[in-house]
């Protein structure tokens, strides 16, 4: 099988890349006309984020990425289970921090894991035909190692004209809750904290509008959501700046974003042996536009080894018990839309 990239363009359709790919520490220039997908890990160290594909295509069945028609047999994953014992000794040190007033917010991450029995993970992407539209389709395979997964985040989307369009996207709550969550202090505060740091950061590029607070409903889960966009005054500002500037946000990050924040927060990834990937930019340079997600709501694989990661935002008022059904309402979320 052909190492693949894709993503979902704003177009409703998916525009892939077949291997090998040529990793370079730039994006292609605007004349050349080329195509490069961005995957980088969550504190951005790889030297080398942009990636080439030897050929592109744009389908709305990702079947074609498969051989034979698309007959790949579906994975078979036998999952591990999961304790709370590392999670919780983080949850409380996360609090005394909050505490203490050191962090108004960070976002830990649990992973389970699974042991692939039998298939391929890479036919994953079956399944993302029937995935709602406020999702956004995504994934890679390379070398044995790869990522599928549907996430309702955008990082953000510059246009050819020079117009970025990102989200705040923070708040959760089980659906059937959805009347109670409109006046969920904890949810608000934790929103409006993500909306405010967004419309601080763009401000320094341009003029800022922001839209109303709004209810992103995804099923069994909903989320605010607020719309930002700004014109940019320079609009030659490089992508790899604009990607250090948005990510992450604390969404998925820390705040206030300083170095130690972001630190312990890496930390705590470390101690809770969270894949690389997960919550990392994963964009796509295509004519002139750069379009990018979060790479949130996904199922990982390297050999047989299945990673199903979830994170949840700690902020003053977080109970654990209410954050551990969050993470657990997030991976049961993947697990129906993948079929895993």
């Amino acid at each position: 099988m052909s190492d693949f990239a894709f993503l979902k363009t704003e177009s409703n359709r998916y525009l892939c890349g077949l291997g090998p790919f040529e990793s370079s520490a730039t994006p292609p220039a605007r004349g050349e006309g080329k195509i490069a997908f961005y995957r980088n890990n969550f504190s951005l160290t790889d030297p080398a984020p942009w990636k080439t594909p030897a050929r592109t295509f744009e389908t709305s069945d990702l079947r074609d990425l498969l051989p034979q028609n698309g007959s790949t047999p579906l994975p078979e994953i036998e999952w591990n289970g999961l304790g709370d014992g590392g999670v919780r000794e983080v949850f409380d040190e996360i609090l005394a921090e909050i505490e203490a007033g050191e962090l108004e917010k960070t976002v830990p991450v649990l992973t389970e894991r699974g042991h692939l029995r039998e298939g391929e993970p890479a036919a994953l992407v079956k399944a993302l035909a029937a995935a709602p539209d406020e999702f956004w389709g995504y994934g890679f395979r390379e070398n044995g190692s790869g990522l599928i997964g549907l996430t309702p985040e955008r990082l953000f989307i510059v246009s050819a004209d020079g117009v970025l369009k990102t989200m705040a996207l923070a708040g959760t709550a089980p659906r059937h809750e959805i009347d109670d969550f409109w006046e969920d202090e904890k949810e608000i505060r934790e929103h409006e904290l993500v909306a405010d740091y967004l419309a601080e950061k763009l401000a320094g590029l341009g003029e800022v509008k922001r839209g109303p607070r709004a209810v992103l409903d995804l099923g069994p889960i909903v989320h605010f959501l607020t719309p930002l966009e700004v014109n940019l005054r320079d609009p030659d500002i490089g992508l790899d700046e604009l990607i250090k500037l948005m990510h992450p946000t604390p969404a998925l990050g820390a705040y206030p974003r300083g170095d130690g924040a972001l630190g312990r927060l890496v930390e705590y990834r470390e101690r809770l042996d969270v894949p690389e990937d997960f919550g990392a930019p994963f964009g796509l340079w295509h004519h002139s536009k750069f379009e990018s997600v979060v790479a949130i709501r996904n199922v990982s694989w390297s050999g047989e080894n299945v990673f199903l990661p979830s994170g949840v935002g700690i902020v003053q008022g977080s109970r654990f018990d209410r954050e551990w059904r969050e993470l657990a309402l997030k991976r049961n979320s993947v697990k129906a839309l993948l079929g895993v």
